[in-house]
Order: C-alpha cells, then sequence, then structure tokens
C-alpha cells in the first residue's frame, strides 16, 4: 500500500493550542490524554499526517470500484457487463459505513473495467465517492447517469 503525508502548518498560540494557517485551531487534548508540551507561545508547529492508503479503484484483488451508494454500484456493475466484462458485487463494512465492491473476478479483464470506469475518456470517466463531502451525492455519477 503506499504511504502519504500531509504536513500541516501553525503556530502554538496558546497551552495547548495550534492555530493552522487556514485559521482552524487543533487543541493537544484532540491528539493525547498526555499532558500538553512546554512550547513557547508563537513557535512555529509543524505537524505531519501520515497514512497507508487504501486504494478501492487500482484492481488490487480485483477490487476496481467502491461506493457508498448501492444503487450507484448496481448500475455500474450492469454497465460492466454491457461491456461483456464479468463483476461482482460484494459488500464490506469499514467502521459505520458500508461499501460496496466492485470486484473483477478475472485477471485480464481488470485493466479493461478500470479504463471504462474511470480512466479512459470513451469510458464512465467517475470519481470516487471520497473525491466528495458525505452528505453530496457522487457529483460524476449524477452527471453521467443525468447524460450532462
Amino acid at each position: 500500500m503506499t504511504h502519504l503525508m500531509i504536513r500541516l502548518n501553525g503556530i502554538y498560540k496558546d497551552i495547548g493550542e495550534i492555530e493552522f494557517k487556514s485559521g482552524q485551531n487543533l487543541f493537544w487534548h484532540q491528539l493525547s490524554m498526555e499532558a500538553p508540551p512546554q512550547i513557547p507561545f508563537g513557535s512555529s508547529i509543524e505537524i505531519t499526517l501520515c497514512f497507508e492508503e487504501r486504494d478501492l479503484t487500482n484492481g488490487k484483488n480485483g477490487i476496481i470500484w467502491a461506493s457508498y451508494d448501492l444503487r450507484q454500484a448496481e448500475i455500474i456493475r450492469d454497465a460492466l457487463l454491457s461491456q461483456n466484462l464479468s463483476v461482482n458485487l460484494r459488500t464490506e463494512r469499514i467502521g459505520k459505513y458500508v461499501l460496496h465492491l466492485l470486484v473483477i473476478p478475472d485477471e485480464v479483464d481488470i485493466d479493461a473495467a478500470i479504463n471504462f470506469v474511470w480512466k479512459d475518456r470513451s469510458g464512465l470517466r467517475l470519481k470516487p465517492d471520497w473525491h466528495y463531502k458525505a452528505d453530496q451525492g457522487n457529483e460524476s455519477f449524477n452527471k453521467w447517469i443525468n447524460n450532462l
């Protein structure tokens, strides 16, 4: 899996309070149960977030697409079937979320399915659900399904 890092910069504003350049504040107790470090006020702070990316669109283990929306997953599955590509729909729970995964059982079809769903200009050109806010639908899917 790919390891990614994001760096956030700010200043140490008050005891246990960090203010980022975006204006957002983070309080030490949100990060740790330990007492905040003794850092002089006004000190520059850099916080690095490291995460292991779980890519649900790259074909690993046959998975080429994931959606929070079962209807979306079923429609994309049917579109793949119309392209003569075998595809299975599998459901997986991640925390409080349910993801509907499109799985290509035949390894030789994985690239064609990926290209059709999100890579090729002649395909669906969809962006994953997590490119949008949780309370919004998948805009790229809605445009495709409504022929916009």
